[in-house]
């Protein structure tokens, strides 16, 4: 019996040319996976690392810090919209012909081209898995229509460009399974988590306005898409200021032209809104906030929830399937269409503080539940080197 591997029997075990494709991506939270995950691959390096980045994750990545093991392509249109679109998959084409890699891994698809070679997609598009959303009611006719055709041409894609998905929890998973009728065994779970800027040191450097009048400050750490479900702040916050005797402000994080337009004036003196911010602005805001309040009505996965648990704060959030599985007894949930029940649950952690450090420490023992920032990047690796080994298998 030979003990020993050629270099070719080596490489062909351990080592692989991945492509990973971001050309897609634009949103922050999908854009923020990207980047660590690409960021982790530096302590895996035996593999080879092709890199197509979109103009969103380009910029959040320092190329000069990565070793030469990794080749980066900037991908400076979106590969399906128009003409430029066309264009932009001629050239990823030829790229990918160039590289000839042995997997193809898009961090979030449908990445709009099918390469011959086995192809991994991450899935997070709510939409289609989750019909039972509130999410749905707020939707006006036109907006209902669009959403309709837009999945059946997501799921189409989705479908043509690869048979290999990978989702952030078991729900989604099995949801997508049966979405597109596949397989269970070519769908992989590898849980989400938050970036490794939560486990780093912070400053003394203040974000937000000192608190001088003892306010308690709920953080929504989002953008304002529709299903976030913001605008019930509208709603919300006449109700706590006739009930509380404490001051309650809302710490928001979005765009300031959406922030004048969605938000009614007399409910603005309740709230802070710093406008959008980086990652490494994040922690920070934990920091100086007393609670996460999302009142979101559709995710496969919020980073929002395991960054609330690292930092020590009580998880405020919607009672949907979504949040309860990712959440566990770490949060308080209300009702994300009932006003009243919302302001019931604020004033609940607002006034109890054993409520408060119960679900600090729910929320700790929930942390453990995440993979790190490498082991999500060792996963995905593992997952992309398990679907190279099923199509050799097939083809035998």
């Amino acid at each position: 019996m030979r003990f020993l591997l050629s270099f070719c029997e080596f490489k062909a075990l351990f080592c692989m040319k991945l492509l990973i494709n971001t050309s897609t991506l634009s949103g922050t939270g999908v854009t923020q996976v990207a980047v660590s995950f690409i960021v982790e691959c530096i302590k895996i390096p035996l593999n080879e690392y092709h890199v197509f980045l979109s103009p969103s994750v380009a910029k959040q990545l320092d190329q000069t810090k990565f070793p030469s093991n990794f080749f980066f392509y900037l991908i400076e249109s979106h590969p399906i919209y128009g003409m430029k679109g066309f264009f932009t998959r001629r050239r990823i084409k030829k790229l990918y012909r160039r590289i000839a890699p042995d997997c193809v891994f898009s961090v979030f698809g449908p990445s709009c081209w099918t390469p011959s070679v086995p192809h991994l997609q991450g899935y997070g598009y709510g939409y289609c898995i989750y019909p039972e959303s509130p999410i749905f009611t707020l939707l006006t006719l036109k907006e209902r229509i669009l959403i309709t055709i837009h999945k059946k041409i997501y799921c189409y894609f989705l479908k043509r460009n690869g048979k290999y998905f990978v989702c952030e929890t078991s729900s989604v998973s099995n949801r997508l399974h049966l979405l597109l009728n596949i397989p269970k065994a070519n769908v992989f779970t590898v849980t989400n988590t938050c970036n490794t800027v939560f486990q780093s040191p912070l400053s003394n450097k203040r974000v937000l306005p000192l608190n001088t009048d003892d306010e308690f400050r709920f953080l929504s750490l989002c953008s304002f898409m529709k299903h976030k479900n913001l605008e019930i702040l509208n709603r919300v916050i006449p109700l706590l200021q006739k009930r509380s005797l404490r001051k309650i402000r809302f710490v928001l994080t979005v765009d300031e032209v959406l922030f004048t337009q969605k938000i009614s004036d007399e409910v603005k003196e309740c709230i802070i809104n710093v406008g959008k911010v980086d990652i490494a602005t994040c922690p920070y805001l934990y920091r100086e906030t007393d609670a996460l309040f999302l009142p979101t009505l559709l995710e496969c996965f919020s980073a929002n929830y395991p960054e609330a648990m690292m930092m020590e704060r009580p998880i405020l959030t919607s009672n949907l399937s979504f949040a309860t599985e990712v959440c566990g007894d770490a949060a308080l949930y209300f009702n994300p269409m009932d006003p009243n029940d919302i302001c019931e649950k604020i004033l609940m952690i607002v006034t109890s503080v054993s409520l408060r450090q119960k679900l600090i420490e729910n929320g700790r023992k929930q942390l453990t539940s995440f993979d790190s920032s490498f082991e999500r990047a060792r996963k995905y690796i593992d997952c992309c080197k398990r679907i190279v080994q099923l199509e050799k298998i097939s083809d035998l």
